[in-house]
């Protein structure tokens, strides 16, 4: 319940970006004369807290369901006549539902580029990078958008090695040239390797185990 901010966009990436920027302060606790030794990112306790977080705004959705009285049916439901809806509820079993009014509300997905062995590589969205329970050894992020940038600049103070492919050139193209210019040097202090006027030609290999692209640059 709560559709995709709460529960795998807005939310869960401020969450995780949270805990990131705990990792940075141990990283560089030495500047504030406190040693860090013997200090470890468990990411299963990263998704753990995020996940924490999800079940409970969950719950405050169910809640305000309850309260106001309003019949809440789990499932697939598809249209069989005016106004009227069938669904197939997920604990078994059908229901027709009539109303003078129906609301469509049907939410968004990621898109994934109609690249040659991009899709067959199974590359993680959002949403499966949000609830990977343990680090990645190089994550390479395909678009330097507010989404890409956010979710990489949180891998690499986890401790992960991240490389962001743009096919601009420039990081969020659509900014103005000095928001750009700050959020490239700012990833470029992070230790975030920047590929940017690339146009990934082919993908080849499987996300999570090993993967290969291809890009033409300047021709």
């Amino acid at each position: 319940m709560g559709g995709s901010c709460p529960n795998i966009a807005c939310l869960p990436s401020k969450n995780i970006i949270h805990s990131a920027k705990v990792a940075s302060c141990f990283q560089r606790s030495e500047e504030f004369g406190i040693t860090k030794d013997n200090w470890r990112v468990e990411m299963s306790g990263v998704w753990d807290r995020k996940r924490k977080m999800v079940d409970a705004l969950v719950q405050v959705h169910l809640d305000r369901y309850r309260s106001t009285g309003t019949e809440l049916l789990m499932g697939q439901g598809r249209f069989v006549g005016e106004r009227t809806i069938e669904v197939t509820l997920l604990d078994g079993g059908t229901r027709l539902v009539r109303g003078e009014r129906v609301f469509i509300n049907t939410g968004s997905r990621a898109a994934i580029d109609h690249i040659p062995g991009l899709s067959d590589g199974h590359p993680l969205t959002h949403v499966e990078a949000l609830d990977l329970d343990y680090l990645p050894e190089h994550l390479v992020v395909l678009g330097g958008g507010y989404v890409g940038l956010e979710l990489a600049h949180a891998m690499r103070r986890f401790g992960s090695r991240v490389t962001i492919v743009e096919q601009h050139d420039c990081l969020t193209h659509q900014e103005d040239q000095d928001v750009s210019e700050a959020l490239e040097q700012l990833s470029l202090d992070e230790g975030i390797e920047l590929v940017t006027g690339a146009a990934v030609t082919r993908v080849e290999g499987t996300s999570g185990k090993s993967v290969a692209l291809h890009f033409t640059r300047a021709g």
